[in-house]
């Protein structure tokens, strides 16, 4: 035993003889109970994990309101704007239903002006106060329609319209029965022609301050699935004029005028839709084949007199087809020196290498004697 190891021997028994001198006290533990093991440190730093940190615990809840507060508030505008566009359909299907019961009782009015028999001749006085009953009613519908903030204003010239007509049929009953009495159609056309020029107003200040400005807040709101009505309540608008007045008299008269001095109508032109081209018949016209084809007939009333009920007609002889294509179209009504435009469609025809032969032709009308510039005929090739 070496000299270091005997003295660490007789140094712990005074400790342990010391401990028994002292009894109650905490033993002493000695040197080599001291002597600790040393501590392992943890692998991976010595800080708290970020998920652990008070800040990131923070920051989770404070992502996660904002996630929240974003889902609630695209629920909110969802369903805000699902109603919005609810009572938007709503308003828009009620204008379109007393619109059209209007637009009906123009129709109705057209007919019985244009194309009047001795049933419509003994009756006219009721009808005319039927109708303007019936404007009332619908004026009284378009009144008790609320409409969307939106539309307050466009809403005012809707129910301006529905005014206008009323105001019109009221003063259409006296001036066409007080022109039916005089002996000359010329003095009360004018009147007459007066009260149909205020009914075609009303179609003029509907489109102009409703539907326009309507069809540009639909735009503005990016709202693509709603149509705004249109309205249209005379059939042609030829009727407001003072010479159709004069033959409109005459026919509810039963008269014969309509077909007394110069008659004549004749074909402008023709031109070909959706390209725009005018045809020509001096040469070889080509056009896209289509199963579709779309034309526009210009007719001119050469004559002296109103012409009513023209017959426009188009045909094509297609390479391949037995028999001629043909569709018609009826002008409405046409004064002296007047031209008017109307659409043809319904033909077909495939591309080839021959032409075709199309024929337009106008007309006759009663008492016409020269038909020689009623017709045209174009040869086309289709591509």
């Amino acid at each position: 035993m070496s000299f270091f190891e005997d003295d660490e021997k007789r140094i712990e028994e005074e400790e342990v003889t010391e401990t028994r001198r002292r009894p109650g006290r905490r033993k002493v533990k000695t040197r080599k109970s001291r002597e600790r093991a040393p501590k392992q440190r943890k692998t991976g730093g010595g800080g708290p994990s970020f998920g652990q940190s008070p800040l990131a615990r923070v920051l989770i809840i404070l992502t996660a309101v904002v996630v929240l507060v974003l889902i609630i508030t695209l629920g909110i505008n969802s369903c805000i704007n699902k109603k919005k566009v609810g009572e938007y359909r709503d308003y828009f299907a009620a204008v379109d239903g007393v619109l059209r019961d209007s637009d009906d009782i123009g129709k109705l009015l057209s007919d019985m002006f244009m194309k009047p028999d001795e049933a419509v001749r003994q009756s006219l006085e009721g009808k005319l106060a039927e109708f303007l009953a019936s404007q009332e009613q619908l004026l009284d519908k378009a009144k008790a329609i609320k409409a969307p903030d939106q539309f307050k204003k466009e809403n005012e010239w809707f129910v301006a319209s529905m005014q206008i007509r009323v105001r019109g049929l009221k003063g259409m009953q006296p001036a066409v029965l007080n022109a039916l009495g005089a002996p000359n159609n010329q003095a009360g056309a004018a009147q007459v022609s007066h009260e149909m020029l205020i009914l075609l107003t009303s179609d003029v200040a509907y489109d102009e301050f409703f539907y326009q400005p309507a069809q540009q807040v639909l735009k503005e709101e990016d709202i693509k699935d709603i149509k705004v009505p249109q309205a249209k309540f005379l059939k042609d608008s030829a009727l407001a004029n003072s010479q159709t007045a004069v033959s409109v008299l005459d026919r509810l008269k039963g008269g014969t005028a309509q077909v007394s001095g110069l008659h004549g109508v004749a074909l402008v032109g023709v031109k070909a839709q959706p390209s725009g081209m005018v045809l020509t018949t001096d040469s070889d016209n080509s056009l896209k084949a289509s199963d579709a084809l779309t034309f526009e007939a210009e007719v001119e009333n050469q004559g002296e007199a109103t012409e009513n009920d023209v017959l426009v007609s188009i045909s094509l002889s297609a390479p391949g087809r037995p028999s001629p294509q043909k569709v018609d179209g009826r002008i409405p009504t046409i004064a002296p020196g007047e031209r008017r435009t109307i659409e043809l469609t319904g033909l077909a025809a495939e591309a080839g290498s021959e032409t075709a032969l199309m024929r337009a032709e106008v007309g006759p009308v009663p008492g016409e004697t020269n038909t020689q510039n009623n017709v045209g005929d174009y040869n086309i090739a289709f591509s």
